[in-house]
Formats: structure tokens, C-alpha cells, sequence
């Protein structure tokens, strides 16, 4: 950002932002790969024809490309959780770390109770879930583990109060 200190956080609505980007994008790489898969007679013949169905299909080709995007989340997750260590107090990052895990527990449970267990998914919602489900319990738990390594290499320094004031 520019004009600001590296140090200082981000406001909550901006984390909040990345998690929903998160969620879109896990969500929508999700649909597109499950709508633009080649059929398995096509898998099955090798690759010269898949190559000659993705010149056959070219919105299918660029939707089944797209959907490798999701693998870009992990960059993105282990920045946010850097960030978030470098710039908040332990205890503000192990209540967020928390949060997101209570939010994908609740995601889950309510996807399980209200959307019929058709596999694969085909609605909307559950994509939706989907995508909420990973973008909240995947930087939870990283989030998770990276405060309780923090806290662990705190107590093996021997730093009482290693924590910044805020």
C-alpha cells in the first residue's frame, strides 16, 4: 500500500475481502472444472485427442485452464497468514485463526443439513459452501498452527510478553 508502513495492519475488511476472493475463487475453479472436464472417453483416448477436443471446444478449453487458477490460493493464504503474524498480537490472530475455523464448522454443518448429498455437487449453494468451506478452514487452520509454532518459539526464547501492544 502505498503511504503506509509495512508494520501497520490492514483493516479487518480487507482480510475480509481476500477471504471472499478466496472463497470466489475456490467456489468458481471448482464449477469450472467440474463443467469444462472432457469427458472420460476423451481422457481415455490419450492425448492427441484431448488436444483435437480442446481445438474443438475452445470456451471449454479456456474454462477447464481457468479452473487450475484455485492452486493460486496458496501463495495468497501463506501472505495473508505472514502478514497477519508480522503485524497483530498473537492473541488477535489466534482468536481470527479460531473464528474462521467456528465459521467453515458452522459452513459445514449447515451445508450437510440443508443440501442433498448428490455427488458431484450441481447447484450453485454448493459451490458456495464450498468455497466458503475452504477459504475459512484452510487459512484457519494455517493460522492455527502458525500462532501455536509462534508461541512455542516465544517459550523456548524465553520471552514472556513476546506480543506487540496495539
Amino acid at each position: 500500500m502505498i503511504g503506509k508502513s509495512t508494520s501497520e495492519p490492514r483493516p479487518w475488511s480487507r482480510y475480509a475481502l481476500t477471504l471472499a476472493g478466496l472463497a470466489g475463487l475456490f467456489g468458481g475453479g471448482i464449477w469450472l472444472k467440474d463443467v469444462c472436464d472432457p469427458p472420460a472417453h476423451v481422457w481415455n483416448a490419450g492425448i492427441a485427442a484431448f488436444g483435437g477436443y480442446m481445438i474443438a471446444h475452445p470456451l471449454l478449453a479456456l474454462g477447464y485452464v481457468t479452473s487450475g487458477s484455485r492452486m493460486l490460493a496458496a501463495p495468497i493464504v501463506l501472505s495473508l497468514l505472514r502478514e497477519l503474524r508480522r503485524t497483530r498480537p498473537l492473541r488477535q490472530y489466534l482468536a481470527l485463526s479460531l473464528t474462521l475455523l467456528g465459521v467453515a464448522a458452522v459452513t459445514a454443518v449447515t451445508a450437510v443439513l440443508t443440501i442433498p448429498g448428490d455427488d458431484p455437487p450441481t447447484g450453485v449453494l454448493q459451490y458456495a459452501a464450498l468455497g466458503v468451506l475452504l477459504a475459512t478452514a484452510i487459512p484457519g487452520a494455517g493460522g492455527l498452527i502458525h500462532v501455536l509454532f509462534a508461541w512455542r518459539a516465544d517459550r523456548k526464547a524465553g520471552v514472556g510478553a513476546a506480543e506487540p501492544t496495539t
